[in-house]
């Protein structure tokens, strides 16, 4: 069984922030709940999974400085073409 999207972001939330309990006191949800949602064993309610996304992005360092002689990623260049309208 492949796990959802919403059980591995609550798997690695815990494992940056130091463990599940650390993770459910952070999201101010009960530890058995939490172990319950990273289980599978209930649905993740949509705001808990929202707290999660957070908790990764707030503990995620940023990416290294790009040396300015170098391209611009995919990704970064295209910011100002999506926003156009305009996607190839």
């Amino acid at each position: 069984m492949i796990a959802s999207v919403q059980s591995r972001t609550l798997r690695k939330a815990a494992e940056l922030v130091g463990g599940a309990a650390k993770l459910a006191r952070r999201l101010r949800v009960p530890t058995s709940d939490l172990i319950e949602w990273m289980n599978e064993k209930q649905e993740t309610p949509a705001w808990v999974f929202l707290r999660a996304v957070d908790v990764l992005l707030d503990e995620t360092p940023p990416p290294a400085e790009s040396d300015p002689s170098e391209p611009p990623s995919p990704r970064e260049s295209a910011g100002s073409e999506g926003r156009s309208g305009t996607w190839y």
